[in-house]
């Protein structure tokens, strides 16, 4: 080379790295030239604590080097950019220039052995400074940091899985060998402790955040409103003692909706919770809780819902929930009344009504596989919600039509691929992102 060509690197270096400002942190970064430059990378990287390793592949070079740091961090997603500076090439293209941008060469020498040793990566090819790579890019690292924090998410279990419901079901042991989530088993018994347990100065302040974020209608006011209110705070303490990401919720026991405290369903409870970031099911569906989290992990709403019926006409299926909510879900003010699913139970919650917003949409479910050999897997449909409402169903709804053709075979594919009546929609078309998550995760994904 007639420059220096380790100085000409970092430089390129600078230059990705300014790109990624604003996408992705960069918590270390190391140039190797030795199989001992990848061990020393490797384990800085390590005490860094990185959620996704971005290899910059910008020439030919020993795949050992990089491979020395990758080995450091055996479970960290890998993403590969195949990078280039120029989007034409010279006339005088010659030996030099060869080796200063031959990413095309050194892409296959680290990716062969990675696909040998069956270690997942996400591959990128394009120009350091264009934009749409840039987004690429971003993306896979998105969706290996979400696989990462997936691997060390709590995620808490209330009460047993409901009578009968085998569909939602997990094995804790299996998902934890599997996947890294923690399933937290907590007894039915430990909610309604702290549910008693509230200050009713909590309560009261509770109560004047929800009436600036909801419509607080006339039937969710009095006992309604205060049963649900002490309920949420209850559940706040409950993530906060269990340190949980996530959770599956069954109410239907004597210790919370069958007893005189708590007395109701805390469906405002859950909804809250996970419009804040920490999502629930009910049911006691601890399946469905990984896709809720993947999603809100990726940026997304995560609206716990079932597909009710179908519109023959239309092609529309109805999404609607027994009262769980997320407010990123919603396209207009949500609307916070007597959840009429339980209104002839002794004391009633409170649960949240509105629609989602018309466009691109993404239902993705998660399911335990018994055979042919143990294992997991999301269900993933892209599609769209369409303008149609369903405003009389009383919780959070939206007319959604699959986006793969005819909505009977789509639907059909929906349940083969092993979805169960429960799964996670949201506004947008994450359907790629989840997709890549579960390779990281090294779990299947079926797109339907």
């Amino acid at each position: 080379m007639s420059y220096d060509l380790r100085a000409d690197r970092e430089s390129l270096a600078d230059r990705a790295e300014a790109a990624l400002a604003g996408h992705a942190d960069v918590a270390a970064r190391g140039t190797v030239a030795s199989v001992e430059d990848g061990r020393a990378l490797g384990r800085r990287l390590g005490d860094a604590d990185v959620e996704a390793l971005l290899v910059l592949q910008t020439l030919a070079v020993m795949p050992a080097y990089t491979l020395a740091a990758l080995d450091e961090l055996p479970d960290v997603p890998v993403v590969v950019w195949t990078a280039h500076r120029e989007r034409r090439l010279p006339p005088g293209f010659d030996h030099g220039a060869i080796t200063s941008e031959g990413s095309t060469v050194g892409t296959p020498m680290l990716t062969n052995t990675l696909v040998r040793s069956g270690r997942a990566f996400e591959l990128v090819v394009g120009l350091v400074d264009d934009q749409t790579t840039m987004l690429a890019v971003s993306n896979a690292l998105r969706a290996g940091a979400v696989a990462s924090r997936l691997r060390r998410a709590r995620v808490g279990r209330v009460g047993p899985v409901f009578d009968g419901y085998v569909c939602v079901d997990a094995d804790d042991d299996r998902l934890h060998a599997a996947t890294g989530i923690e399933p937290v088993r907590i007894e039915a018994a430990e909610f309604r402790e702290l549910y008693l347990a509230v200050d009713e100065s909590r309560v009261s302040a509770l109560e004047r955040e929800t009436r600036v974020l909801y419509d607080v209608q006339p039937d969710a006011e009095g006992d309604v409103l205060a049963r649900s209110l002490r309920a949420a705070c209850a559940l706040d303490d409950l993530v906060e003692r269990h340190r949980l990401d996530a959770g599956a919720f069954n109410c239907h026991v004597p210790e919370i909706r069958f007893g005189m405290e708590v007395g109701i369903a805390p469906c405002f409870a859950l909804g809250r919770q996970t419009s804040n970031g920490t999502p629930w099911t009910c049911a006691g569906d601890a399946v469905t809780a990984v896709a809720m989290l993947t999603l809100k992990l990726l940026g997304a709403a995560a609206q716990y819902h079932e597909l009710e019926s179908f519109d023959y006409e239309t092609g529309e299926f109805v999404v609607a929930s027994s009262g769980e909510h997320d407010l990123a879900f919603g396209g207009e003010r949500a609307r916070l009344q007597r959840n009429l699913w339980y209104d002839s139970d002794p004391h009633c919650g409170a649960c949240v009504c509105f629609a989602a917003p018309h466009g691109a949409a993404t239902l993705v479910a998660f399911t335990e596989l018994d055979a042919p050999t143990p294992g997991y897997r999301y269900i993933v449909a892209p599609g769209d919600f369409t303008v149609t409402g369903w405003p009389g169903v009383g919780t959070p709804y939206a007319a959604f039509r699959f986006g793969s053709g005819p909505a009977i075979d789509a639907w059909t594919r929906w349940c083969r691929a092993g979805a169960n009546h429960h799964s996670a929609a949201t506004p947008g078309d994450f359907a790629d992102a989840v997709d890549t998550v579960a390779r990281f995760l090294g779990v299947e994904s079926v797109r339907v």
